[in-house]
């Protein structure tokens, strides 16, 4: 290990060098606290320091709150060498950064005791480091992977326009949404919150994502000749069923729509999901409230309800992350401001509406950092 010796006392620096030297220690020494500083804002700095704590220049205190104010992923560690043995003295050494110390004159058993417990305090945090480097890693590719799943424009659907936005608050999130291509006059729409964040969450709401196809999940029943698309509600029972809250640990909201193309008609089902909010060109802001409980505590049905869209009508579908998103001075964006912004945004295409809620939410937010995934997703019906 390399240690630096700072110590202004001859016989006790040379005591200490000779017998850290036998201990097979690398050694960087300096007489002063000035020296010692220097050397501790140096690339390759040692990690442990034997610092005395009267010397001149600089005292040991000092150069203790000037080596916690360092930007390195390794501070050092540090044993506070002294001849004061008040308990005061020694929680004064303590609070300016000190590690451990260790009171002249001292024990060479107990100074090797407590270099071996700093080397493997140091070795100990290097190795945390790089498991946590791993686990940054494997989160940062599961992120990616989270927003490989995002919706895909849907190219042979003229009769309506989507447009959407995630973000996560961690590298991975507990929201998914998507937008499916049912059949040739239907598309369905989710948007998924797993409560709680990380992994664990992430992982839920991909398996809900997998079940959430038109293919071989669970929106058309394919035992029916013809194939017949499951109602809004129909699908959430069955979610209900397969996500219990005894077996997952965690429950979910979920809202889900499903578009006629050719009639405009939107059939959803909520399971406490944030309502729907349609933006229609001659009714104005309508929020679509019917809705039942959370999915994985067995309190079906849910309900649904269907509404008929114009021409031009917008419709937007919102994670809770949008109206909770915090300023620094613990204010709530809101519903009324949600309101606001939606009625100011409606004239634009989805992309717009989309892009500048999501501008206006994040200038609420300011410096505050978002607690909660956001999650936006609109479409316009051209009929």
């Amino acid at each position: 290990m390399r240690i630096l010796i700072a110590e202004d006392d001859f016989t006790s620096r040379s005591v200490l060098m000779m017998f850290l030297k036998k201990q097979g220690h690398e050694l960087v020494v300096t007489e002063d606290g000035a020296a010692a500083w220097r050397a501790l804002q140096q690339p390759d700095a040692p990690k442990l320091v034997i610092l005395d704590w009267m010397m001149p220049e600089i005292d040991g205190l000092e150069v203790c709150r000037l080596a916690r104010t360092l930007k390195t992923d390794q501070p050092p560690y540090i044993l506070m060498l002294t001849a004061k043995s008040d308990k005061q003295d020694v929680i004064a050494g303590l609070e300016a950064g000190a590690d451990d110390y260790l009171t002249k004159p001292f024990d060479f058993g107990e100074l090797r005791a407590r270099v071996d417990v700093g080397v493997r305090m140091i070795e100990m945090q290097a190795s945390l480091r790089e498991a946590q480097s791993k686990i940054e890693e494997a989160l940062q590719a599961a992120g990616k992977i989270q927003q490989s799943l995002l919706p895909r424009p849907l190219a042979d659907a003229s009769q309506v326009e989507f447009a959407w936005k995630f973000e996560p608050c961690d590298a991975v999130g507990g929201d998914i949404f998507n937008i499916v291509r049912i059949d040739g006059d239907h598309v369905g729409m989710y948007m998924v919150d797993v409560a709680g964040h990380g992994p664990p969450s992430a992982m839920i709401s991909v398996l809900v994502y997998q079940l959430m196809n038109a293919h071989n999940g669970i929106l058309v029943d394919r035992t029916a000749s013809p194939p017949r698309v499951l109602a809004p509600e129909e699908v959430l029972n069955l979610l209900d069923r397969e996500f219990p809250l005894m077996r997952f640990r965690r429950h979910f909201t979920i809202v889900y729509a499903v578009l006629s193309l050719s009639s405009g008609e939107l059939t959803y089902s909520n399971a406490a999901h944030c309502a729907p909010i349609v933006l229609s060109r001659g009714d104005g802001l309508k929020t679509l409230t019917e809705s039942g409980t959370v999915i994985g505590i067995g309190a079906i049905p849910f309900g649904q309800e269907t509404v008929a869209l114009s021409p031009g009508d917008k419709v937007v579908l919102l994670s809770d992350g949008v109206e909770e998103m915090g300023n620094e001075a613990r204010e709530f964006f809101g519903e009324e401001r949600l309101h606001q912004t939606l009625s100011a945004l409606r004239a634009g295409p989805p992309s717009e509406l989309v892009a500048g809620l999501y501008a206006t939410v994040t200038a609420f937010a300011g410096a505050q950092p978002a607690a909660d995934d956001v999650s936006i997703l609109a479409f316009e019906y051209k009929g």
